[in-house]
């Protein structure tokens, strides 16, 4: 069995996975998810589900619910033969690999979701953008101070920055016929230079993690190149604070992998869906489509 992972960024996040983890998270993974999200520590208490879409809650929760499930699956699976992150999700990929433990994780998570807010304060916001030529949707984001963030698939972007010059883009993708337009649950200009300022800070603080060889392969999702060590594997973690991120590429760099099976790995399914599509003759599931662990590795290891 030769297996890829997908780790999924922020937007999916949901109120039952803040109680996955709530009821998953013990020891140094639960004592680091304490002292980062004040809610966690309180047993009575739980963010309301706007809240779920800011920075400071969103980036912990999700690295912590994707490393608990890998956790659970992989003394039950192969090891992989590489693995991708989306967005936030890269920093999971990473610490699978063996970049960093996910006690730390939790905590640089923490970190970038803070560097991240300071050097964009404001209302900001990203917005997916589907059905139209890429050359069209970066010629009217950039005529409302928007950027190209995101290039998912052909004539499947996301555009980011402040939240009036989506609000005023939007008119102009629908008439222009745009198939569909979708809002995401995140409040920061991801992947733009508008994040420039939160880069040196984050680079400095993965600057002092060690070099070691990764597990296995981890795509970045900037340009699909393939680290086999944690340092360059750590790098393209800061850079894509504020870099545009290929992840049609990354996914085709995936598939040329020839995997037997891809696991999408984290809240949500969008990045399965994105790679069935690319490559509908390769078996994709999400672990959101499951309802326990144990279905994933029923799934993974019927045929073995």
């Amino acid at each position: 069995m030769r297996l890829a992972l997908l780790f999924s960024g922020q937007g999916g996040q949901t109120p039952a996975h803040w109680q996955q983890v709530r009821e998953g998270a013990d020891g140094e993974l639960g004592a680091a998810l304490a002292r980062v999200l004040p809610a966690f520590a309180d047993p009575l208490s739980a963010p309301a589900p706007e809240q779920l879409a800011t920075n400071r809650i969103a980036q912990p929760l999700i690295f912590a619910q994707q490393m608990l499930l890998w956790g659970r699956l992989q003394s039950s699976l192969p090891k992989p033969i590489c693995a991708a992150g989306y967005s936030l999700g890269e920093m999971a990929a990473c610490s699978a690999a063996g970049a960093f433990g996910a006690a730390e994780g939790v905590a640089l998570c923490a970190e970038r979701a803070a560097a991240m807010d300071g050097a964009a304060p404001g209302e900001h916001g990203m917005l997916a953008v589907l059905g139209l030529d890429d050359e069209l949707v970066s010629t009217l984001a950039a005529e409302n101070r928007l950027a190209v963030a995101i290039r998912n698939a052909p004539r499947h972007l996301v555009v980011a920055g402040p939240r009036a010059g989506i609000a005023a883009v939007v008119p102009r993708y629908e008439a222009a016929g745009a198939s569909r337009l979708v809002h995401l649950a995140v409040r920061t200009p991801s992947h733009t230079a508008l994040l420039t300022g939160a880069v040196a800070a984050f680079k400095q603080r993965l600057d002092v993690l060690s070099d070691r060889r990764l597990a296995f392969p981890v795509f970045s999702a900037i340009d699909a190149s393939a680290a086999r060590m944690a340092r360059p594997a750590l790098d393209a973690l800061a850079r894509q604070i504020c870099t545009p991120l290929d992840w049609a590429a990354c996914l085709q760099a995936v598939r040329e992998m020839q995997p037997d099976a891809v696991l999408e790995i984290g809240p949500g399914n969008a990045l399965a869906r994105l790679f069935g599509e690319l490559a509908p003759e390769i078996p994709v599931r999400a672990c959101d489509d499951f309802r326990s662990p144990d279905g994933i590795v029923r799934w993974l290891t019927a045929d073995s």
